[in-house]
């Protein structure tokens, strides 16, 4: 079964590049990303999934979610924030030092973190190694 979530996770990197590619030359974000990560895997205790509030009301289609993100990702469903619309997950490739044991098949969300949108000012956990600037 491993083979066919790596199928799997091939076809999602592909297209995480594909619409991130663009974005990047096309719609520079106002914010710069400095500094790199310090593989402490604070981001990988606690991992946000933002859920629109129809898919977080629909219990079919949040119990389908849970299951699907942990089957391919690996990752341990710690609760639901229902109010604010996030599934909270942890992941279960984080080693003891804090570095990632499944890199090369990370998923999109450690991939693009710290997200970097267009319009708001990127999030970043205390003591993260990137902090985010305004682009001149």
């Amino acid at each position: 079964m491993t083979w066919l979530k790596r199928l799997i996770i091939v076809f999602v990197l592909l297209d995480n590049f594909l619409l991130n590619f663009p974005k990047k030359i096309l719609f520079k974000s106002r914010w710069v990303l400095a500094g790199k990560c310090k593989q402490c895997g604070k981001c990988c205790e606690e991992i946000y999934l933002k859920m629109t509030p129809n898919q977080i009301s629909s219990k079919f289609f949040t119990n389908l979610a849970i299951r699907w993100i942990s089957w391919l990702f690996d990752f341990i469903l710690i609760r639901v924030e229902q109010d604010a619309g996030y599934l909270v997950f942890t992941c279960k490739h984080r080693l003891r030092d804090g570095r990632c044991g499944n890199y090369f098949w990370r998923p999109n969300i450690c991939r693009n973190y710290p997200l970097v949108d267009y319009f708001e000012e990127p999030k970043m956990l205390p003591d993260c190694g990137f902090t985010a600037k305004l682009r001149h």
